[in-house]
């Protein structure tokens, strides 16, 4: 959905990482360094110029999807909060399908393309990326462990939450499966409910509710290639409905129960939040692209004609569309000397849409019934990705699910800069913030590390992604 997609301001200036301006900011790619393929090309000054010691590196956040990759450099402030976007660029994704890599070579590519242009208007190279990962390979589970606490005086101890989340961990799934994200969601204290930290409480038996998200190790590994192939190591993996989420939904969202719905080119992404709490997760493989090639179809044009239709005389709710308008669209014929001219009704072209769109949220319906919380949702749903911006796709939403629907706008609060405010940027924006926290954990001139583990809204990666590709030295 390239046409969707607006730049972001762009900046002439070099910049140093984390700091002030310069004449030349560039600097060495190192991580893709292993593969033996080339760096990314970019008018990024050659001399290598590194933060300071007491400077905070960029946060780099890149969201690899169906239909483009996005990539987003940012900056963080002096209290390691994210301040600025410094860097943006993307490009038609080549390669994926449904979100996972099916080329790698053209994967890589269309991956160097976006990061060099987002370094280029950052004025210096990056190193490293927060990866979002996505695919109808992507599962999730509920899960509750228990233990008895082995203290003398009863009293509740990090050992203890550490113990129990290392139980939540230990399920036997398929070996193809790599555990990404174990989610505590709440505690439970000699049968008393709704502890969100139990550490320095006093329990007898101690209880953790948790969500679990599996991946295929494959298509994971696959993901870290392409972005090794790239020139960027891979920082940590987040699954791209909690990076939608963390842009676009608040604390009143969460905490009255909500259910985010990112639709992208290849597969629609599912975040249900309760009490504030994930609770469910979802990746289903329908996605835009399959409204333009039902469009494609219906009107006999190709799918780059039925895009472009898609995009500027598109409507999702076919009930607010006149029966007499009718549009006359000229299309492109190879070797032709004239266009062809296309004649259809709008409202035609709205029951085509509508009917896929229907589709994609009754199958959102179907998951948040399965999840057994549908009933805790009351806040409605929050619709963003790149196919949000579709005109009529809220009040469908609301039509097909009888919940109140609104458009995710990414939102990172009053001090940031320049950070983009459009649903196509849900996910990246979301991996920026992450990315953030991630980098001011660790401190300004620490090396990356993926965590361990996670207490709260976010989760961390379970195992070092070097840990699970060694073999690959990507990572």
């Amino acid at each position: 959905m390239e046409e969707l997609i607006p730049k972001p301001k762009k900046r002439k200036k070099l910049r140093k990482p984390g700091g002030e301006s310069g004449t030349s900011a560039g600097r060495n790619t190192s991580a893709g360094g292993k593969t033996g393929k080339s760096r990314v090309k970019s008018d990024v000054p050659e001399s290598p110029i590194e933060p300071q010691p007491t400077d905070f590196p960029p946060v780099v956040a890149l969201d690899v999807g169906t239909t483009k990759i996005a990539c987003l450099i940012g900056e963080l402030d002096a209290d390691g909060n994210l301040g600025r976007l410094v860097g943006s660029g993307h490009s038609p994704a080549k390669g994926m399908h449904k979100g996972v890599v099916v080329d790698l070579e053209d994967a890589a590519q269309s991956i160097r393309d976006s990061v060099s242009e987002a370094e280029a208007d950052a004025g210096y190279r990056v190193r490293e990326a927060f990866v979002g990962v996505a695919g109808a390979h992507v599962i999730s589970m509920n899960r509750k462990v228990s233990l008895t606490n082995p203290n003398e005086d009863g009293r509740v101890t990090k050992a203890e939450r550490e113990a129990l989340l290392e139980k939540l961990k230990k399920v036997e799934v398929s070996s193809d499966l790599q555990l990404i994200h174990a989610l505590p969601r709440e505690y439970t204290l000699d049968g008393q409910d709704g502890i969100r930290r139990p550490v320095g409480m006093w329990s007898k038996k101690i209880e953790m509710s948790g969500h679990l998200v599996f991946g295929a190790i494959n298509s994971i590994q696959n993901l870290v290639e392409a972005v090794g192939q790239a020139g960027l190591s891979t920082a940590d993996i987040v699954l791209e409905p909690l990076a939608s989420s963390e842009a676009c939904l608040d604390d009143q969202d969460l905490n009255s129960g909500v259910i985010l719905v990112d639709i992208g080119g290849g597969t629609t992404d599912v975040a249900m939040f309760v009490h504030g709490r994930l609770v469910h997760t979802a990746v289903l493989p329908v996605g835009g692209n399959h409204i333009t090639r039902d469009i494609s179809v219906g009107l006999k044009v190709p799918l780059a004609a039925a895009e472009d239709i898609k995009l500027k005389h598109g409507h999702a709710e076919s009930h607010l569309v006149e029966d007499i308008e009718m549009l006359k669209v000229p299309i492109a014929v190879a070797g032709a000397a004239e266009d062809r001219t296309v004649t259809f009704s709008k409202k035609f072209l709205s029951r085509v849409i509508e009917a896929r769109v229907a589709e994609i949220f009754s199958l959102v319906m179907r998951q948040a019934r399965d999840s057994g919380y549908l009933s805790s949702v009351a806040a409605g749903m929050v619709v963003t990705g790149g196919s949000s911006q579709l005109e009529g796709i809220c009040g469908l939403a609301t039509n097909v699910t009888k919940l109140p629907a609104r458009l995710g706008v990414p939102t990172v609060g009053s001090g940031a800069v320049d950070i983009p405010g459009n649903p196509v940027y849900a996910t990246a924006v979301g991996l920026l913030l992450y990315g953030s926290r991630r980098i001011f954990l660790r401190g300004p001139s620490q090396p990356p590390e993926p965590s361990i583990t996670t207490v709260g809204l976010w989760n961390e990666v379970l195992a070092k992604v070097k840990g699970w590709f060694g073999q690959t030295g990507k990572a």
